[in-house]
């Protein structure tokens, strides 16, 4: 046991440690060894210090000392030892000695549980299976009255097994070993639960486990097994021990027998779970009967659906018997249920008569679709689910039926009562998923522009800007962090502005006025996610890249929402405004959630061992490995890269693979956006995009990139990267891995993006333009490595040379023009680069008026580059175009002439203090790319 004065001095390394001050931790260590003090714990600290000093030197005593205490006889079986030797093995990268000195130590110790413990958690924290497996089996055998110990082996099998390759044999033993484990404890567990062996199952959580286990080992029977399962009397759905998770267990069944298609099942099982069960006459029920039958165990959507689709399924296969019974028993629940009590049971109805509708018969009394969404829409007007539930069902019907659908809620709310505040209020909802309904059958349908067009859109947001003004007056009693009631209409008002400025790009106006719009509704609801990622957006599509900035923390993303939301903001961020030090701070903190991930997922997994939470087991695991894989931490390390390069500022040291060591997970969530377009239009969240979507094929061309410009500055040849390969038009993650030079990696994925379709593709013109420079650059490196001066020459004078000097193009003052001349620029950047490289490596090779000439080419472009932001400057700062602006946005002809009223929109100056707001953000841009 260490004494306190160790104790102390042990500390005062580990303070060194924390504060990275690694070279004073080791001369802290050196003085006490050389003072005589010689313990384990010194030894192994020492060890990991020096593996935190870069240097073969320092890595090879570190391994020495590791070995020392790891062969050491009797073996270490301090935990902090053998915490601190785990740390260094693993920085030496040979996680098989971590489990060598793990097992040594417990097998010198077979009785002490809290140290077979202790392995055990290490190695979940490791994600090392192989040595968690290993120590869960020795917990399991050693420690038998802990029934615990037995699923920790159950699962631990099934996570090595999960982890080996396809068609090891290996990986087959551990799954069949954790299938006959879990068979057991299955066949052990009587229907009588008043008594249950040790090993029996006990909780709907090893039941869960169970049912994650068997796809894993049989795949091809795995639907029949596991039905089986939830049939059965002692772990079935209905059985006691199920009953921990019954509506988990349900919902698993329903799944399974609609993947089976036994409809005949799927139907009997959901009628059953339906409100009222088996009862054939559910309208004669009244008082708590009726009460218990409206809300019954199975109202679930889930349910519903089932019971809609197995009677339409079996209908087709001519039992038409069970279709008009289910029309029935969806007539009587909603008779029963009070208008707008059973969204559900009202929903059923429409996906009823959707399956009927392309076909000539039916069931007798079944309704026409339009009918359907006509009745929904009595009963649901006022919720905002109303537009969701009914949008797919409003474009199966011709567009004729859409018409009249939308003259029938014309009719409906023109009835609707208005006396009481309440009643106005429902009466705004109802309106609003009313100009939801018009956009989609009619506003999403504009795909060219024309006066008419412009005329019929125009409409629309003055409609909605009309309706918002409106509603104002309701919400003055309102929370502070409450929405305006009328807040969607503001929305669709923007909506209608963005088509039209898709119709018209060169017609900046809409995107102002849709600033104004967010602006103004941003100071009564501070909190609306929707208007807040809506204004990040288009400040950053109208080139105001500063102001995007400053709204992005409203949004306030924490944790792993970064993963998902963060590339609203950092797409392609470098290229827009790397000069400002926030856009990196901002893009450091989103990639906080990669490092912190790991270690929290850990103390999940250990949590949930602990407490027998099974289930959630493989969903931590998948977290973590979604997290590890994603796309979006290359992106945003390139990002930062770009960012120090443009900047002449420290680059950061570790770039993470894509892709290379597990799958490629794409976690961005492009849906939180409000959507009203028809299905087979893209996203309206599309249409403001800043240039393609970047993904895989993006992050893998750009870290090759990177490779590319640490080779010029280390002298060193372009290393070969292990790439994922793909096809043009795979949609999937790639099949192979294959070690590649960079300058293949980026032509490759060149030529798979010029080939797919325009909604598939990654790079922007420009970007395609600079991975092409980056190419050659590549290739030229390789050469002069080669010593190749035939190569070297012709690249430079016939390939590199003629690229740089590619005059600029001309832009409408935006994110595009911004992308162009920053990543120009980088060129410049990265060509300077080459020259330093080639004189130092190749000037015997390459004649010296040559590389002149291609600095001075670089340095031209440079200050062409500059030149061309100070024009665009001068453009912006020209009084008689932002004039020009303010009277287009101003129009009386329009949403101008709404946005001139002062009670909400605070009248023409407003406006004007807005228009001028946003063109500073534009030259402030522009500004930082001639400094």
């Amino acid at each position: 046991m260490s004494s306190a004065p160790a104790d102390r001095k042990n500390q005062m390394v580990r303070d060194q440690i924390e504060a990275g001050q690694f070279k004073q931790a080791l001369q802290l260590c050196n003085r006490r060894i050389k003072k005589g003090e010689k313990t384990e714990y010194l030894w192994a600290l020492k060890a990991f210090v020096l593996t935190q000093i870069p240097g073969p030197a320092n890595a090879e005593e570190a391994e020495q000392l590791a070995r020392t205490l790891s062969d050491k006889t009797p073996p270490v079986v301090a935990t902090d030892v053998l915490g601190l030797l785990t740390r260094v093995w693993v920085q030496l990268e040979d996680t098989a000695e971590v489990l060598n000195v793990w097992e040594r130590a417990v097998k010198s110790q077979p009785q002490n549980e809290d140290l077979a413990r202790d392995w055990f958690f290490m190695a979940i924290r490791m994600e090392d299976w192989r040595g968690a497996q290993k120590a869960a089996m020795n917990l399991q055998t050693k420690h038998t009255k802990r029934r615990d110990y037995f699923f920790w082996a159950i699962v631990s099998c099934l996570l090595l097994h999960n982890s080996l390759p396809e068609g090891v044999p290996e990986r087959k033993l551990f799954g069949t070993l954790a299938y006959r484990m879990i068979d057991k404890a299955r066949n052990d567990t009587p229907a009588d639960t008043t008594i249950i062996p040790a090993r029996g199952i006990q909780t709907s959580q090893e039941i869960n486990l169970m049912l994650e286990l068997i796809p894993h080992i049989n795949p091809q029977e795995a639907d029949k097994l596991c039905l089986e399962v939830l049939n059965s009397n002692n772990l079935g759905v209905d059985s006691t021990v199920g009953s921990g998770d019954w509506w988990g267990l349900a919902r698993k069944r329903l799944d399974l027998l609609e993947k089976t298609e036994d409809w005949k099942t799927l139907y009997a099982l959901c009628k059953s779970l339906l409100p009222g069960g088996n009862s054939e006459n559910g309208d004669s029920a009244n008082g708590e009967q009726s009460k218990r039958e409206i809300t019954g165990r199975g109202d679930d959507w889930r349910v519903w659906k089932g019971f809609v689709q197995a009677a339409g399924k079996l209908y087709d296969a001519g039992d038409k018997s069970v279709s008009q019974e289910a029309l029935e028993k969806i007539v009587n629940h909603r008779k029963i249920a009070a208008a707008g009590s059973s969204r559900n049971g009202d929903l059923a109805l429409v996906k009823f008569a959707s399956f009927f509708h392309d076909k000539s018969d039916g069931p007798e009394g079944t309704p026409t679709l339009q009918e359907a969404v006509e009745e929904y829409f009595d009963r649901i007007c006022t919720k905002n689910c109303c537009f969701e539930d009914l949008q797919e069902y409003l474009e199966m019907l011709e567009d004729v039926e859409q018409q009249d659908f939308l003259k029938y809620v014309e009719k409906k709310i023109a009835s609707m009562p208005q006396e009481m505040e309440n009643q106005t209020i429902d009466a705004i909802n109802a309106i609003i998923n009313q100009q939801k309904f018009i956009y989609l059958t009619s506003i999403s349908k504009l795909d060219t522009a024309s006066p008419a067009t412009t005329k019929t859109v125009t409409a629309f947001v003055t409609a909605n800007i009309q309706i918002y003004t409106n509603a104002l007056q309701l919400g003055t009693k309102l929370l502070v962090t409450d929405n305006q009631y009328g807040d969607d209409a503001a929305l669709l008002s923007v909506m209608g502005l963005i088509r039209l400025f898709t119709l018209t790009p060169t017609d900046q106006a809409p995107l102002y006025q849709s600033i104004v719009i967010l602006e103004t509704l941003l100071q009564k609801s501070k909190h609306n996610y929707q208007a807040l990622l809506l204004l990040v957006r288009l400040y950053l599509l109208i080139g105001s890249i500063g102001q995007a900035v400053t709204t992005y923390p409203r949004l306030n993303i924490k944790q792993v929402q970064n993963d998902t939301l963060s590339h609203y903001l950092t797409t392609r961020i470098s290229t827009l405004l790397p000069n400002d030090r926030r856009v990196s701070v901002l893009i450091s903190d989103a990639l906080e959630i990669y490092d912190s991930s790991r270690a929290q997922s850990a103390n999940m997994l250990q949590l949930g061992f602990e407490r027998g939470g099974y289930a959630q087991m493989m969903g931590f695991i998948e977290l973590s490995q979604r997290i590890a894989g994603s796309v979006c931490r290359t992106m945003g390390e390139i990002e930062l890269h770009r960012i120090s390069r443009l900047t002449s500022t420290p680059s950061p040291e570790h770039l993470q693979e894509v892709g290379v060591k597990g799958q490629v997970w794409d976690n961005r969530d492009f849906d939180v956006i409000l959507n009203s377009e028809l299905s087979s239009k893209p996203s309206f969240e599309s249409t403001i995009r800043l240039g393609p979507k970047p993904a895989e094929r993006w992050a893998l061309s750009f870290a090759a990139v990177e490779s590319i410009v640490d080779s010029l500055k280390t002298g060193t040849k372009p290393p070969y990267i292990d790439a994922r390969v793909t096809e043009a038009n795979g949609n999937g993650n790639a099949s192979t891995v294959a070690a590649q030079d960079p300058s293949t990696i980026i032509t490759l994925a060149i030529n798979n993006d010029i080939e797919s379709p325009p909604s598939d593709r990654e790079f922007t013109s420009q970007e395609i333009q600079f991975l092409r420079l980056l190419t050659t650059i590549s290739d030229l490196v390789t050469a002069v490595h080669k010593k190749s001066a035939e190569s070297v020459t012709s690249l430079l004078e016939q390939q590199l040379l003629p690229s740089t000097l590619d005059s600029l193009p001309t832009e409408t003052p935006d994110w595009s023009l911004l992308h162009t001349l920053w990543l120009t620029k980088d060129s410049c950047i990265v060509v300077a680069l080459l020259v330093d490289f080639l004189r130092k490596h190749a000037a015997k090779v390459i004649k010296s008026n040559a590389l002149t000439g291609l600095k001075e080419a670089a340095g031209k472009m440079k200050k062409d580059v500059e030149e061309k932001a100070r024009e665009v400057v001068k453009e912006l700062e020209d009084e008689e175009r932002e004039q020009k602006l303010v009277d287009q946005v101003l129009s009386e002809e329009g949403v101008g002439k709404w946005l001139r009223k002062e009670e909400v929109w605070g009248g023409v100056e407003k406006v004007v203090e807005r228009v001028g707001r946003v063109r500073e953000g534009i030259r402030e841009a522009v500004r930082g790319v001639s400094k």
